[in-house]
């Protein structure tokens, strides 16, 4: 099974949501920040909603060995630490 880099998901034409405006002051970053701090050019990075970035990555992740998710096949005496357990208990 393979999962498409988030890269090759990115839609041209998706937009972030708008926010409110700020109740303080804006500042340029230029007058805040060193001139070698700042970025000649916006950043590449994928255009995807936050949904779409959860779907992603829990994908990727269910594709990695999970001990709550597979046999895991040592005794009970090397289960020193079970976090599922903690979390079932608090």
């Amino acid at each position: 099974m393979t999962e498409p880099l988030s890269f090759e998901k990115s839609r041209l034409n998706a937009h972030a949501p708008r926010l409110p405006d700020a109740d303080v002051e804006a500042a340029e970053a230029g007058d805040v920040l060193p001139r070698e701090l700042l970025r000649s050019q916006a950043p590449a990075l994928p255009r995807l909603s936050e949904p779409e970035v959860m779907r992603h990555y829990s994908k990727l992740a269910s594709m990695n060995y999970s001990i709550s998710e597979q046999f895991y096949p040592l005794g009970s005496c090397t289960m020193k630490y079970n976090p599922v357990a903690n979390e079932a208990a608090a």
